[in-house]
């Protein structure tokens, strides 16, 4: 049967070429593709997967947080005196609301080598013009050292790393510079943290003397005794940057 099928197709060909028709090409037989070829080409490009990077809260934590102070801080000084035209002790406060600065708290609890804390001394003022310049011309002797400065160095106490909210309690430790003449004092610290924003209280303790600066004590004749004893507090404002 495959053979007369073979034979006739020519004969059918002859037949029509006689009657004045033109043979057909036979149609051309594409080649179906291999299901290999085809499950390549509908397999999808693979995309080469992404490079990690490290997210930039992470970076910052892992560098440690940079925090510059702003404006609302401010240094107070507190002393207790007696005054001759007053029977009971008070205090004389004054206040310099010239603070500035940045510092850098490192996960470890220390703090980078360039934080520092800087206090205009010039510009302490408290209820009597006549105390202020006594204190900053012969006490303090502000022409010649118009700042102090605190460099932070260490924190005891505080959670690491640091919370992004909520109060935090701690003891801060540094190097304070008044008049030249360099210290390691300690401040007990309460401090609240919201995001970027931190403020934060800081009392020095034990209290401070004159002559740890070496200044002088104060004697004057409207005041009949001063106490030896400087107790300073820092209102620190400061946003993370």
């Amino acid at each position: 049967m495959s053979t007369l099928r073979t034979l006739a197709l020519p004969l059918v060909a002859l037949a029509l070429a006689a009657c004045g028709g033109e043979a057909q090409p036979a149609p051309t037989v594409t080649a179906q593709p291999t299901a290999a070829a085809a499950t390549a080409t509908l397999a999808p490009t693979a995309t080469p997967a992404p490079t990690a990077t490290a997210s930039p809260t992470a970076a910052a934590s892992a560098a440690g947080l940079t925090f510059t102070v702003s404006s609302g801080s401010k240094a107070v000084v507190r002393v207790t005196e007696q005054l001759a035209d007053r029977k009971d002790l008070s205090d004389a406060v004054l206040t310099s609301d010239k603070v500035s600065g940045e510092f850098t708290l490192l996960p470890s609890g220390a703090f980078a080598s360039n934080s520092k804390i800087v206090v205009d001394l010039t510009a302490l003022a408290s209820d009597s013009r006549t105390r202020d310049n006594f204190i900053k011309n012969d006490t303090l002797s502000t022409r010649q050292f118009p700042e102090a400065t605190f460099v932070p160095t260490k924190v005891d106490g505080l959670t690491l790393p640091l919370p992004a909210s909520g109060d935090l309690a701690f003891r801060l430790t540094g190097q304070m510079t008044i008049r030249g003449v360099t210290k390691d004092v300690t401040f007990d610290v309460k401090a609240t943290r919201s995001g970027a924003d931190l403020t934060s209280t800081a009392h020095v303790a034990p209290a401070l003397q004159f002559g740890t600066f070496g200044m002088t004590q104060p004697r004057v004749f409207s005041v009949l005794s001063i106490k030896d004893e400087i107790r300073l507090e820092v209102q620190l404002v400061a946003k993370q940057r």
